[in-house]
């Protein structure tokens, strides 16, 4: 039988009840092995991250590692159904870890491991600009077509801790989609923009990268942008950033 702390599968008010009901959900959707490591911790254990409606876990299973993230009982969501379906439009479009499985209060998905954007962006160099600039242009390009189908991320005008670097490209994946919807105007483009040009925490090293000739002129082309989200205006964005191509 599976063997994980009730302080993190019922995080954070343990109960015999809901640890018998998520025992069957982890078995039911084939998590192997909890793998209690990370940086952040829950009552001493070790763990990959905690937010407001889950704690996250690394586990095995048939198909190698994998993350799980289990609902905290006190979270102002009844289950995990949500977050997993805005997930899988996600990956229609070829954007965030891949969905693996889901249940009332479980959610698998791909392990993408990395530096998140703020440390990333502190560990360019100058003669890595130019590659850098690739990557986050990549990054704004996934931010584009979620605008062009309306799903917004909803997190990304604080995206420190929902964009991680992973692999030897570094190829940036946008994780955390449980405040996403698609009844409400996108504003993933947007957002992050704000974020990568406006937030005190980006690293000053970080500026060539994104170079707007001022605040204003990018803004204006943002609002057209709002209006229109098309492929000629959100070129005009880059172009703007000194990302075009």
């Amino acid at each position: 039988m599976l063997s994980m702390p009730d302080e993190i599968m019922c995080y954070p008010r343990p109960s015999e009840e809901q640890r018998q009901k998520r025992l069957r959900e982890l078995e039911a959707i084939g998590i192997k092995k909890i793998l209690l490591k990370g940086e952040k911790k829950v009552n001493g254990y070790p763990i990959i991250n905690k937010g407001c409606v889950s704690v996250v876990v690394l586990v095995e299973t048939d198909s190698g590692l994998a993350v799980l993230k289990i609902r905290r009982t006190d979270a102002n969501r009844t289950d995990m159904f949500h977050e997993a379906e805005m997930l899988r439009i996600a990956n229609s479009l070829g954007i965030g870890p891949k969905l693996r499985a889901y249940s009332e209060n479980l959610m698998v998905m791909e392990y993408a491991d990395g530096p998140l954007l703020v440390d990333w962006l502190g560990r360019v160099r100058t003669g890595e600009v130019k590659s850098a600039k690739a990557i986050v242009r990549s990054l704004l390009a996934q931010c584009h077509l979620m605008d062009k189908i309306s799903l917004d991320h909803g997190e990304l005008h604080n995206a420190s801790e929902h964009v991680i670097f992973r692999g030897a490209d570094r190829s940036p994946t946008i994780v955390d989609f449980e405040s996403a919807s698609t009844a409400r105007r996108a504003r993933n483009l947007t957002s992050i923009c704000q974020f990568l040009l406006k937030r005190r925490e980006i690293p000053r090293n970080s500026r060539p990268i994104i170079e707007p000739p001022s605040l204003e002129c990018l803004n204006n082309e943002l609002r057209e942008y709002k209006k229109d989200p098309s492929e000629e205006r959100f070129q005009e964005v880059m172009a703007t950033l000194g990302l075009g191509e």
